[in-house]
């Protein structure tokens, strides 16, 4: 299988490139030097993609930072680069890849608001309330009819996932960096609830849904347990050797909170993936690959 992966040098992107190449699969990396998925791609480009001719598509490219994508609508990046340019890569494929399947990678933040820890299936309601989450589900929606035209693609819609290399602007790394530098640690709340799992898992799953997944389906991918902030938060001490109680801990939201949690029976019945790697050795890796930038 050859594969072309765009965001090649994102977080989930770089995590991918490493498992293909692992795999001895032939791999064609798009960073935004290679091409902006914001701007029309080049002659160039396309000529080099086509020669290279990929098996699969998996297009990660995304303004994936829910704060950087507009409060209640998308903004101009987000629009721009989630929604226009995934535009742009289904008339690519059409107009000269037409028999490459695309797998596109969306979002948890898709889902409606919940209230418990109850898992979310694929069947559930789709009620953005960001940006982020908006802007997604207006590509899931060209993906769709791309489909309906005759296009092979599948939709994977990723959890919230952490490891090593992830920047620390998201809660792992950042609660990391917090706790190793001072003594008041500023958090935004300790009893969210919400799933998160190991990037290395996340990218395994896509290659699966790549190779076993049925064309207009949609597949989530997460961890399928409820992880309380304040349990994470813990771990993280843990490992650092810090205690708790020795920290001035600064709750900016307090209140018990609720997010979504993966139903993965989809994934896993058509696949033969499933989650392995633990949350402690997520913590772990990502607090060595920290410790040695």
């Amino acid at each position: 299988m050859k594969v072309a992966i765009t965001g090649a040098n994102g977080f989930a992107g770089s995590h991918l490139g490493r498992i293909t190449k692992d795999l001895n699969l032939p791999t064609y990396e798009i960073n935004r030097a290679v091409w902006d998925i914001s701007e029309t791609p080049s002659t160039q480009f396309i000529h080099s993609l086509k020669q290279f001719e990929p098996d699969v598509i998996f297009h990660l490219a995304a303004l994936s930072n829910r704060n950087d994508c507009g409060d209640l609508v998308p903004n101009k990046n987000a629009t721009a680069i989630n929604i226009r340019g995934t535009h742009q890569l289904i008339a690519l494929i059409n107009d000269h890849l037409p028999n490459t399947r695309l797998v596109f990678a969306s979002t948890s933040y898709v889902y409606g608001p919940v209230s418990d820890t109850t898992p979310v299936s694929e069947k559930a309601p789709c009620n953005p309330r960001c940006g982020y989450g908006k802007s997604k589900l207006q590509a899931e929606q060209l993906i769709a009819d791309a489909v309906a035209d005759g296009m092979d693609a599948v939709i994977v819609r990723a959890f919230q996932h952490s490891g090593p290399g992830q920047q620390p602007r998201l809660i792992l790394p950042e609660w990391i960096r917090k706790i190793q530098q001072g003594r008041e640690v500023d958090v935004f709340n300790l009893q969210s609830y919400f799933d998160l799992s190991d990037v290395r898992d996340v990218v395994r799953a896509y290659l699966a849904v790549a190779e076993h997944g049925v064309s207009g389906a949609v597949y989530n991918v997460g961890s399928g347990k409820a992880l309380c902030s304040g349990d994470l938060f813990d771990e993280i001490c843990r490992q650092l050797s810090i205690n708790p109680s020795s920290l001035t801990i600064n709750v900016q939201n307090p209140g018990e909170r609720f997010n979504p949690i993966a139903d993965v029976m989809r994934v896993m019945e058509a696949t033969d993936w499933i989650p392995t790697i633990p949350l402690k050795s997520t913590i772990a890796d990502t607090i060595a690959a920290m410790n040695s930038s």
